[in-house]
């Protein structure tokens, strides 16, 4: 190996990373998840932002989360008010408050095992593309093809920035993911698929349009959902509101 093919490898198991994962009233996952950080090497950063839980909230949680000086940092911030589904601010946050150019989105229900870390560390990470990875779905003992889960993906944070982050007209509602990773598409940015496995050990929801309700409500746990708008009127919200971070927020970790 010569000296500058040293230089490149040492440089890509040098990245830095943010993982950046939402959560609501979640603490088996969580709990799974402390105990899969614990197995990390350093140069990973843990961001969680809790959005609004009012049953179990994250800092309860993780007040007792000791990492070794070899082990990834955390930070933990709650938004203080119960929005509804709100994952797109949150992102929007740790997009913000982040402390590395590179971030990985993940929700709370995938995990990544220490080894597909070291293949996320080792990845050169461009601007201008949105890194896809394969998932193993647990459940049904599938491995799923590029893009695996569309809402979770690597990319640089200035790409995100570039691109004006999530749009927040879609808090309360789903949807928000598809429309920012089709919005970059539009603006030139691409894809590219990695060798990283992650592994999804939740189910799919399954909603319902009410207008018994006026934000997206999850009953029976995490997989019906009450929804107050279709489809296609929620497409309609896209840019009604031009602010970023628009809700309370505080930093607890």
């Amino acid at each position: 190996m010569t000296s500058q093919q040293k230089t490149l490898q040492n440089s890509r198991e040098k990245t830095r990373v943010t993982l950046g994962y939402t959560y609501y009233d979640n603490p088996d996952y969580l709990n799974r998840q402390m105990d899969i950080w614990r197995t990390y090497p350093a140069g990973v950063d843990i961001f969680v932002v809790d959005d609004g839980s009012e049953i179990y909230p994250a800092v309860n949680i993780l007040k007792d989360y000791e990492a070794e000086t070899f082990q990834p940092t955390l930070q933990l911030w709650r938004v203080t008010r119960n929005l509804g589904f709100n994952s797109h601010g949150c992102r929007n946050l740790i997009a913000k408050y982040s402390t590395t150019d590179v971030i990985q989105f993940l929700d709370m229900d995938m995990m990544l095992p220490a080894g597909q870390i070291a293949n996320i560390k080792k990845i050169i990470v461009e601007e201008d593309v949105v890194y896809n990875h394969r998932c193993y779905w647990h459940s049904k003992q599938r491995l799923i093809e590029h893009p695996g889960h569309y809402n979770c993906f690597l990319i640089h944070k200035d790409t995100y920035n570039k691109n004006e982050g999530y749009d927040e007209s879609f808090t309360g509602h789903h949807y928000g993911d598809r429309e920012f990773l089709e919005r970059m598409w539009d603006n030139g940015v691409s894809k590219a698929n990695t060798n990283v496995i992650v592994e999804l050990h939740g189910e799919p929801s399954h909603g319902t349009v009410s207008d018994k309700v006026d934000k997206t409500e999850y009953i029976q746990g995490e997989k019906t959902f009450l929804a107050p708008l279709s489809i296609p009127e929620v497409k309609k919200l896209r840019g009604t509101k031009k602010q970023r971070l628009d809700f309370p927020f505080v930093k607890m970790l």
